[in-house]
């Protein structure tokens, strides 16, 4: 596979690239100017006498350069993103090769990526963490981002699918060519925020050149879903990508068997859920999941859930609202255990404005 060619194939194949870089918007209709009326020494048949009607503006009685052209850059746009999409759910079957534990290239093209976090470096330049597909999260620093003639200026932005190159093997590798690939359903108001909040997560629960191709694809669909959904809808896609983040970094939910309790069975002297009546409920403990029998009793803080809820929370099935809320509160904890000390700001934003 030639530097060209990734898991998108040759740069050359995509139709339209370059013209789906902008859209130009259409001109304002404007009527031609009116014939003026006749003075009043002239006879009254040439005053009263019909105006000619206006023609029509030419970019809407024919096609014309500047429709098609929006037409033909809003199509390859389109088909920019479909490829994404593919991709995305490549990596979610898990068909995407990645680098694998070997060192990385010192210089890697045509990679697909996002940008999760960016802020300024120097007088004139950009640093980024970017989620790549092949590679994971990577640290780029893109040179002269920030001058009005830069080819970069604009294109590092939260959401956007972009095509990627870049050079070295320190941890901060130098961006040399960034490409937009396509659009996507904006985000605004509690949707955008959703977005921030998966980006913080990926920032501070992966490491850096850790490749994690299904996480991946299960951003890229949790992104196409969010500027589509309503608020229930979010909730749920939310959800489902806190579950796949979990599982892909190794800390997913199970469904434990019970802990045995401390008092013996009459019959066979046995002990566990059986001894003790069976499971009273689950628990969350340092990120995981602990089934209690009747006899065990949660410690300080604990929640209790019920078998169901946690069947639902497991098979992903968010159908009422009782479901969703607990598995917003389980998952939030189990988010918390692996953050440690850190916060997500924009949860606390989203809480808040839940609660307005």
């Amino acid at each position: 596979m030639t530097d060209r060619e990734g898991a998108f194939g040759p740069l050359d194949a995509v139709e339209g690239m370059k013209e789906a870089a902008a859209f130009e918007p259409l001109p304002f209709p404007t009527l031609a100017p009116q014939p003026q009326r006749a003075g009043a020494a002239e006879s009254a048949d040439s005053a009263d006498a019909a105006e000619p009607p206006a023609p029509l503006p030419q970019h809407l009685s024919a096609p014309s350069g500047t429709l098609g052209t929006a037409i033909r850059r809003r199509e390859a746009a389109l088909r920019l993103w479909d490829e994404v999409l593919r991709t995305a759910e490549a990596a979610k079957a898990g068909s995407v090769r990645t680098a694998g534990p070997k060192a990385p290239p010192k210089r890697v093209a045509d990679e697909l990526g996002f940008v999760l976090h960016a802020w300024p470096w120097r007088e004139s330049s950009l640093v980024a963490d970017v989620l790549s597909l092949r590679y994971g999260r990577v640290f780029l620093i893109a040179k002269g981002a920030k001058r009005q003639a830069s080819p970069l200026r604009g294109l590092l932005v939260p959401f956007a699918p972009l095509r990627l190159a870049w050079a070295g093997r320190n941890e901060g590798k130098v961006l040399i060519k960034a490409e937009w690939m396509g659009t996507l359903a904006p985000l605004s108001g509690e949707a955008l925020l959703s977005g921030f909040y998966m980006n913080e997560m990926l920032v501070k629960l992966t490491e850096r050149e850790d490749p994690h191709p299904k996480l991946f694809g299960a951003y890229v669909e949790a992104l196409h879903a969010l500027g589509t959904e309503d608020r229930t809808g979010r909730q749920r896609v939310l959800r489902r990508f806190e579950l796949a983040l979990l599982e892909d970094l190794g800390w997913g939910l199970t469904k434990p068997a019970p802990v045995e309790a401390k008092r013996g069975d009459k019959k066979g002297g046995r002990q566990g859920a059986e001894a003790s009546g069976g499971v009273s409920g689950y628990v969350l403990r340092e990120g995981a999941l602990v089934a209690l029998g009747r006899h065990d009793v949660p410690r300080p803080g604990e929640v209790l859930w019920d078998e169901p809820l946690i069947d639902a929370l497991l098979s992903r099935d968010f159908k009422d609202a009782r479901t969703l809320r607990a598995a917003r509160d389980i998952l939030r904890e189990a988010v918390a255990h692996h953050l440690g000390s850190r916060t997500l700001h924009a949860r606390r934003i989203l809480g808040d404005l839940a609660r307005l």
